[in-house]
């Protein structure tokens, strides 16, 4: 504690919540990136990189929405995966999913199946 003598220091408290697994992480990254890389580049012919592929997910399924109670007027903050929990993080795999199936005609399949991809 001597490193901290004379020091203005913050403690925080928060709620202790499990944080996205390893597990989510990795088919994130190695199943619903690369599908849906494909699938972009199949249907609007372009080639998205890793980092574009996952931002237009993240600001099209994983972000929380304020609305103006007086217009109704709505608008959307992007959430970071990193800061999900398990729970969230598996809701977001959904949406992921849902929004490949329902706009590119594409399946995304749940981590307990097996897969093969060619490209």
């Amino acid at each position: 504690m001597d490193a901290y003598n004379g020091h203005i220091i913050n403690l925080t408290f928060a709620k202790k919540t499990n944080k996205r697994s390893n597990n989510q992480n990795r088919y994130y990254w190695a199943v619903i990136i690369p599908i849906f890389k494909n699938a972009i580049r199949e249907s609007w012919g372009e080639l998205w990189s890793i980092a574009e592929t996952h931002e237009f997910l993240k600001s099209n399924c994983n972000y929380i929405e304020f609305v103006n109670e007086d217009t109704g007027e709505i608008i959307r903050k992007v959430r970071s995966t990193t800061e999900n929990t398990t729970v969230i993080q598996e809701e977001f795999h959904e949406k992921c999913r849902q929004l490949c199936s329902t706009f590119f005609d594409t399946e995304i399949p749940l981590p307990d199946k097996d897969l093969k991809i060619e490209f």
